[in-house]
């Protein structure tokens, strides 16, 4: 049974489910056509190890090694997580310069997740997943631009695989870097060996002068070769000095580099107030003079801006790390040449002073040797090392570079209007179950047992147009149909006191009860019997304006104030056998007029000229002249408009009829719409039936006025 409300619900209020439908598909569709494209990019790498690498290491004696290129599956998820590490990213989103709609550089977060806003403006982002089933890594990045997105997924693959050879070559490297340390050491041990034993042949007296000069002059020129190489190296590093300094002398306010602006913020917030301020002048100066003070302001402003421009690049250049490295270095050198020409001083004074003698010459000598070979050994290591570093490669391989795509992955059409339509019948149902929660209105006669248990006389179905008269209506209209259904229902409802006089009020106004009123008159007409319509409503008539050979200038105010007879104020209709006693003009007190004897003696008279006498009353709740003329007929026939009169107002309309100790007769629901109750199938099939009647009959009428 509540499926059925349900389902009625949804009948009566459809167009509510249509217009959010429509709300949601066309909102999908404004979206799908207005936010910005979204393009994706894939390039696919490899992860395998080299066999031929493997095998040369090993024969080198770095099994150790070669053991570690070997890559397994279970290495694959360590390959993504070490492809999207924030190293890798910031990289990436620094060499690509990739920023968002406002001008901000990417952090690594937003670039790996886009987000929700992320993906409203496309904004560039990148993911790496295994492809399944293989070894295979699947670089997928996004952009708004195809040949962005093509950049980033390339981009994130070359540096992904220098990373990875990196970490592979770190091993080697700091054996490498060991070695040349060791080497030093070693060379210095074997120089200090060649000293003592040029010392101790001095102190020992021996003269060989060929071996001593030679030694002499080997060390004097491998200190000189040192102290031109170290010079050549100040010449460098002060030549290096001398051109960053000359590129910052070229950087000013009018030439600042993109390094400058990307690395200080304040640099870069002056430039664009410098900007601003330049754009404001130009647009003074359309209207005013360069002397105007507001073009004179305007012009301090720059210079002021410039001036702060160039102190906060010369902060930049004095606190250069570049030149004051540069500057260490430079220092560095210096002592050394220092000390190597200290070096040549002592070395070219011990060797004025030969012929010394030496002591332990075969010891040193010795000593002399063992450095050596240990020396060359140590040569022969770095030799090993470095092939080993020059043969490690990454185990990522680029298989598949990617490509610009053609078409754009994101927002799609299709899915944006489905998921627009899906929501929009979600939240149109939810509006129609939210709706119908807080109506408190009279759908159908149902809705009225738990307020007001009375009879119910009928229903009136809700017309589309606006000609709710059943006058120029065939008896086999469905309109007309309900009126009769009403009228026999009254019949039915007073088999012992047939109903003669009949009184039509309602709750409020505006609940359609003077169309009842006059279509139910109509009814009775229609069946033969003398029926006459009176218009009681004394403050708001209108049943003198349904019909058009009717007026409202003689009615019952006139009779029961004793300017007229009965008889000669009511009129007839175009309906034969309906007569209209109309209410004529307003009175000072219709009130008064309600109350008096004379009306109920009038309506007594009238009920023995006339087979029915339907009476139109004003509403109950406005004024009590329904409840008063109540006391005079027969029987009161309660109008509720269907979907517009509340159960508060029912109720109200029911505590004023128990008060006046009135039970009326029933109730009408009038513009009751048959197709939110399950019923508007059944009535479309019975009104074109009637239709075809009609037709029908018309071509019957046409085919004997041809024979006739």
């Amino acid at each position: 049974m509540e499926l059925i409300k349900l389902y009625n619900a949804l009948l009566r209020r459809r167009w509510l489910v249509v217009q959010s439908v429509l709300f949601f598909a066309l909102a999908a569709i404004a979206l799908a056509l207005g936010l910005p494209k979204n393009y994706k990019a894939s390039a696919r790498v490899l992860v395998s190890s080299s066999d031929a690498s493997m095998s040369i290491l090993s024969d080198l004696g770095l099994k150790e090694v070669a053991a570690g290129l070997s890559s397994s599956a279970d290495d694959i998820q360590n390959k993504i997580n070490l492809a999207t590490t924030r190293p890798v990213l910031e990289e990436v989103i620094w060499k690509l310069q990739l920023r968002t709609s406002d001008g901000r550089q990417l952090t690594t977060e937003e670039f790996l997740i886009a987000g929700m806003f992320g993906e409203l403006e496309a904004r560039a982002n990148v993911a790496v997943t295994q492809q399944q089933g293989s070894d295979m890594l699947v670089f997928e990045a996004r952009a708004d631009d195809p040949e962005l997105a093509r950049l980033i997924a390339d981009t994130v693959v070359n540096v992904a695989i220098q990373r990875s050879q990196d970490q592979a070559r770190a091993e080697t490297r700091g054996a490498r870097v060991f070695i040349q340390e060791q080497l030093g050491v070693v060379q210095g041990e074997f120089d200090r060996a060649m000293v003592q034993i040029a010392d101790a042949q001095a102190s020992e007296q021996v003269i060989d002068l060929d071996s001593e000069i030679r030694a002499a002059i080997a060390r004097i020129s491998e200190l000189m070769l040192a102290y031109e190489n170290n010079t050549a190296a100040i010449q460098e590093i002060r030549a290096r000095i001398g051109a960053q300094e000359a590129y910052q002398r070229r950087e000013g306010v009018d030439s600042i580099s993109p390094i400058s602006m990307g690395t200080n913020a304040r640099v870069s917030l002056l430039t664009e107030r410098l900007e601003g301020l330049k754009q404001e002048r130009a647009k003074a100066l359309t209207t005013k003079t360069a002397k105007h003070p507001d073009v004179v302001d305007l012009d301090e402003l720059i210079e002021a801006n410039r001036s702060e421009i160039d102190s906060a690049l010369a902060e930049q250049h004095a606190m250069d790390p570049t030149v004051q490295n540069l500057r260490a270095e430079l220092m560095g050198l210096q002592r050394k040449g220092a000390e190597i020409s200290a070096a040549i001083d002592r070395t070219t004074v011990e060797f004025s002073q030969y012929p010394e003698k030496m002591r332990r010459i075969g010891q040193l000598k010795l000593a002399a040797a063992a450095a050596e070979d240990v020396y060359k050994s140590l040569q022969e290591q770095r030799f090993q090392v470095g092939v080993a570093e020059a043969m490690l490669v990454s185990d990522l391989k680029f298989v598949e570079p990617a490509v610009a795509p053609e078409r754009h992955a994101s927002p799609k059409l299709l899915v944006n209007v489905i998921l627009g339509l899906f929501l929009g019948v979600g939240f149109g149902v939810g509006l129609v179950f939210l709706f119908e929660y807080v109506d408190d209105t009279i759908k159908s006669p149902d809705d009225l047992r738990g307020v007001w248990s009375l009879p119910r006389l009928g229903i009136v179905p809700r017309q589309k147009v606006d000609a709710e008269s059943i006058l120029d209506r065939p008896a086999t209209d469905p309109l007309t149909e309900s009126y009769r259904t009403i009228r026999n229902s009254m019949v039915f409802a007073s088999v012992d006191t047939p109903v003669q006089l009949l009184a039509v009020t309602s709750a409020v106004p505006g609940e359609g009860k003077s169309t009842v009123a006059s279509n139910l008159a109509m009814s009775f007409a229609r069946e033969g019997r003398r029926t006459l319509l009176v218009d009681c409503d004394l403050r708001r008539p209108t049943q003198h304006r349904l019909f058009g050979t009717v007026s409202n200038h003689v009615g019952i105010t006139d009779v029961l104030s004793g300017s007229t007879e009965a008889p000669n104020a009511i009129q007839s209709t175009p309906l034969e056998g309906l007569s209209l006693l109309s209410s004529g003009q307003t009175p000072d007190d219709p009130g008064r007029l309600i109350e008096s004897l004379r009306l109920r003696q009038l309506l007594l008279d009238l009920r023995k000229s006339f087979d029915v006498v339907v009476v139109d009353t004003p509403p109950v709740l406005v004024v009590n002249d329904a409840l008063v003329i109540a006391r005079a007929v027969d029987g009161l026939a309660i109008v509720i408009e269907s979907g517009q009169t509340s159960r508060k107002l029912v109720s109200d309309l029911k505590g004023q009829c128990e008060g006046a100790g009135i039970e009326p007769l029933g109730v009408i629901v009038n513009k009751m719409d048959f197709f939110s109750t399950g019923y508007g199938a059944y009535m479309k099939a019975y009104k074109a039936y009637a239709q075809s009647l009609q037709s029908n009959d018309a071509d019957e009428s046409s085919a004997k006025g041809g024979v006739a």
